[in-house]
């Protein structure tokens, strides 16, 4: 099948998702939940199944490490289990990035927007870490392999006006902001549509770079 009916399978999941958790049917994630990491992967064979480069084997296990995540987390009691599942996706993630060829060096935009995710890591554990816990360490560890992650991202592609680098980037940051969504919501306070605002920009993230990952590996480029 195409890439981009896998797209479409892949986003209507992920509106299911969405609906199931804005009509608070819980059980029913059981189903729409572990899909959406499946209908990745095969939008992602789809895409580069026909590429032999080692580093497609890095976005293929991220997705399933995400999966392994997604799973986990269904059940409140496999919290940290899950983290550490999402945390070795995001360093697979980070792993892909700095095999890509990097941008000779990084320019005023990239440099503030590293300071920026820097600052805004150091304060978002300081604003968690008095309801942690027992957490905080593993919480801070977390939020230095995302902050990683995005910061290699930045590295590998900078704000280029190519949509490759576009996709990359804005769908680590959307990452990082869903996690930090979540942090919020679990450790902090859960506000109105907290659920609904962390899957959809889970969801986006995850497509993001796998398309952007996709287009770069597609480029001829060695990675």
């Amino acid at each position: 099948m195409q890439p981009k009916y896998w797209a479409v399978l892949y986003f209507l999941v992920l509106l299911a998702d969405l609906a199931v958790i804005a009509a608070d049917v819980p059980y029913a994630r059981f189903a729409t939940k572990p899909l959406l990491m499946i209908m990745l992967g095969f939008f992602c064979w789809a895409r580069t199944g026909g590429l032999h480069l080692r580093a497609r084997n890095l976005i293929f296990a991220a997705i399933i490490f995400s999966w392994g995540g997604d799973v986990l987390l269904l059940f409140p009691e496999n919290f940290v289990p899950g983290l550490l599942s999402f945390l070795t996706a995001h360093l697979l993630y980070t792993a892909f990035f700095l095999q890509a060829r990097p941008r000779p060096h990084m320019g005023l935009p990239e440099i503030v927007t590293a300071a920026g995710v820097a600052v805004y890591a150091v304060l978002l554990v300081s604003f968690l870490a008095p309801h942690l816990g027992a957490l905080k360490p593993a919480v801070m560890v977390y939020a230095v392999v995302i902050s990683l992650m995005l910061l290699s991202a930045l590295r590998a592609f900078g704000w280029q006006k190519g949509v490759t680098g576009r996709l990359c980037v804005a769908g680590a940051g959307l990452f990082v902001l869903s996690d930090s969504l979540l942090a919020i919501e679990k450790f902090h306070t859960a506000f109105a549509g907290s659920g609904m605002l962390v899957m959809l920009t889970y969801g986006l993230a995850q497509w993001m770079i796998v398309e952007g990952s996709a287009r770069h590996m597609k480029s001829g480029r060695r990675v």
